[in-house]
């Protein structure tokens, strides 16, 4: 019993030398024992529009006619727009008008889960109901170029009410002969509203801003070129002392600069008006045609894109004029619908770099 004692004593002694010593090496727990490690706050999750490839997340840009210059020649531009922007872009469509084609197009880019998806439709009501399921989906749906039925889309990226494309077609009369002279003016149908109240808007911007000028005659080619021509001809002979034929739809002013051409009234009459660029270039060429507006349409998918962008990041752009980069006019029209307010004048020296 003492040697216990004595025993527990000197083992006493010793633990009390050693902890007063500060000297001591803890034993290394066994590995079924390690100590808790404490409690560590959760990794942020990733943000859902931070793809590994670091884009905020993909734009599609659908159009109805692919195979057309009007909408091919903004491809690239829609791209670069979409990169500048931080987004893939997904420039597809159907080659010829196929409004099946352009919904089997939109279903298929719900399934890929887009964030957005521009559209360019033909067909204003039938691509109403797979627009409504993308944006049940979440899926931002803004219309560009012609615009769809309200309820198919969240905006309209629009270029202004085109019925005022008459004060730039009124501009284009004045960049050909100045702020005198008798004008005809060709117009689609003579029946069509729209139509009517852009010549409205001419007539009256032109008498208030240019009394010099006087509009002989509105004649009407039926989207029909070959009577473009024709009425053209009647034109000429019946107001030999007009200086300028003015197109109200850009597929007019082609054949009235061949008239122009043919009766031998180059340099004494002008076609100006509106026109895509590849109609306007023989008369370029010719001297038929010296001033022609319309606008860039691969700015117009670059805005339609921006717009979408603006929308997927929830950026703050209230009715009224709003600051986009790159859109000095740009306004909120309405809830529903943006103007960006940018037609274009082709000249001689910049038709050729244009190819639609």
């Amino acid at each position: 019993m003492m040697k216990k004692s004595v025993a527990l004593l000197m083992l006493l002694a010793m633990v009390f030398m050693v902890a007063c010593s500060g000297q001591t090496t803890p034993p290394e727990p066994a590995a079924s024992a390690a100590p808790a490690e404490p409690d560590e706050p959760a990794a942020p999750a990733e943000p859902e529009t931070a793809p590994e490839d670091g884009k905020k997340g993909t734009i599609a840009v659908v159009c109805y006619v692919t195979s057309a210059p009007y909408f091919a020649f903004g491809e690239k531009q829609a791209i670069a727009t979409g990169e500048a922007l931080g987004y893939d872009v997904i420039w597809t469509g159907t080659p010829e008008v196929d409004t099946p084609g352009l919904i089997d197009i939109i279903t298929n880019l719900i399934e890929q889960d887009v964030d957005a998806i521009c559209l360019a439709s033909g067909d204003t009501t039938s691509v109403v109901p797979i627009c409504q399921e993308a944006m049940s989906k979440g899926i931002k749906v803004v219309s560009f170029d012609l615009d769809i039925a309200p309820e198919g889309r969240d905006v309209y990226a629009g270029l202004m009410d085109l019925a005022e494309l008459g004060i730039p077609q009124v501009e284009s009369i004045v960049d050909s002969i100045g702020t005198e002279g008798k004008y005809a003016i060709m117009t689609g149908v003579l029946t069509n509203e729209f139509l009517q109240s852009r010549i409205d808007l001419c007539l009256n911007y032109a008498k208030e801003k240019y009394p010099g000028l006087e509009c002989v005659t509105i004649e009407a080619m039926d989207e029909d070129p070959e009577k473009a021509y024709n009425v053209t001809m009647d034109i000429l002979n019946t107001y030999p002392d007009v200086k300028a034929i003015m197109s109200n739809v850009s597929t007019a002013l082609g054949p009235i600069a061949t008239a122009i051409e043919d009766a031998g009234k180059i340099g004494e009459v002008y076609a100006c008006g509106q026109s895509s660029p590849n109609l306007a270039k023989p008369g370029m060429a010719s001297g038929a045609v010296v001033s022609a507006i319309l606008w860039d349409t691969a700015k117009w998918q670059s805005w339609a894109i921006t717009i979408a962008a603006n929308l997927i990041e929830g950026k703050d752009m209230p009715v009224g004029k709003i600051s986009i980069d790159g859109f000095p006019d740009a306004e909120r029209f309405t809830e529903d619908v943006f103007y960006y307010y940018e037609t274009f004048t082709f000249t001689p020296e910049n038709i050729n770099n244009y190819d639609f």
